[in-house]
């Protein structure tokens, strides 16, 4: 069995999994509320379980020696302590959205919802993002040695307004925020900035959802403006990666909003690139609708390292 654990800024996923012919199998799923006794949790949860292979993705990124110091949360993380908690000798430790970006040749295509675009072209680039508690990015490309995922940080990438719309809630931000970061505006807490920076009042991100799903306008214009910086942010990293291969959205929000997601408001923000917006608008794009897409690639990983 393989022990795989992700480590969230919100929540914490602890799993089974085993190799199942050119699958994974997920099994005794625990989630609970991320807590700086990450390793604990991890002892705990292995107790009595024939643990051969491990492998833990956290919300930060991999530093030289080996552990995360989560961006979002006050959890500090080393592959050595998780793996005598796991009772290992050595265990994995990635970037959480490099764990995702490793499960997209495993995911079922029944698991994934289009959201425009035409057709991927096979052997290219791929980008993943997603917002949460933060906002999550990686790459995956197809090498000589088969899969290959990169982890990437561009949620902290300079966030841009491209028209007066977007300018004028930018600025606000920039009033009460400082400077703008994609992440300062695409996951839950920004969500709450934006329609705040809109708004004028806070709100709570799932009482904007209720408020927007009702036609409330503000919440509406939160929305849109969300999603419509998200397909800007995809479109900038599509561009760099060269992903003709496609654009994987995951995370804890856009699975959640399911059917009310605004593809066309996404996708303008997505192709509004010129000379490049007929270039984007052939690359498709897809919400991941898999429930733990960064423990199933943790499993991978896991498995290539045992």
């Amino acid at each position: 069995m393989i022990l795989v654990c992700d480590v969230g800024g919100t929540r914490t996923r602890l799993a089974l999994a085993a190799k199942a012919g050119d699958a994974f199998e997920l099994t005794a799923v625990e989630e609970s509320p991320t807590t700086p006794d990450v390793v604990g949790k991890v002892a705990r949860y292995r107790r009595g379980k024939d643990v051969r292979a491990a492998a833990f993705g956290a919300a930060g990124p991999l530093s030289p020696d080996g552990s995360i110091r989560l961006t979002n949360a006050g959890v500090f993380l080393e592959a050595t302590e998780l793996a005598r908690a796991a009772g290992l000798p050595r265990a994995v430790l990635v970037n959480d959205f490099r764990a995702i970006a490793e499960s997209i040749p495993f995911l079922p295509a029944s698991s994934l919802v289009a959201c425009g675009g035409e057709g991927a072209v096979a052997g290219e680039p791929v980008v993943v993002m997603g917002p949460g508690t933060g906002l999550g990015t990686a790459i995956g490309v197809q090498g000589p040695g088969g899969w290959h995922a990169i982890q990437g940080d561009a949620g902290h990438a300079d966030l841009a307004p491209v028209d007066d719309d977007e300018l004028e809630a930018w600025q606000r931000l920039r009033r009460v925020h400082g400077r703008v970061s994609a992440e300062t505006v695409l996951c839950g807490p920004g969500l709450e900035r934006l329609y705040a920076a809109i708004a004028g009042e806070t709100l709570a991100a799932s009482a904007i959802d209720a408020a927007a799903w009702r036609g409330e306008p503000r919440a509406l214009r939160a929305h849109a403006l969300f999603t419509r910086w998200l397909g800007r942010v995809a479109g900038n990293l599509a561009l760099v990666a060269g992903a003709r291969g496609g654009v994987y959205l995951a995370g804890g929000i856009l699975p959640r909003w399911a059917g009310r997601f605004d593809v066309a408001a996404f996708r303008s923000g997505f192709e509004d690139k010129p000379p490049y917006d007929g270039w984007l608008r052939a690359i498709p794009s897809w919400i991941i609708a898999y429930p733990y897409p960064g423990l199933l690639g943790l499993a991978v990983l896991a498995s290539a390292h045992a």
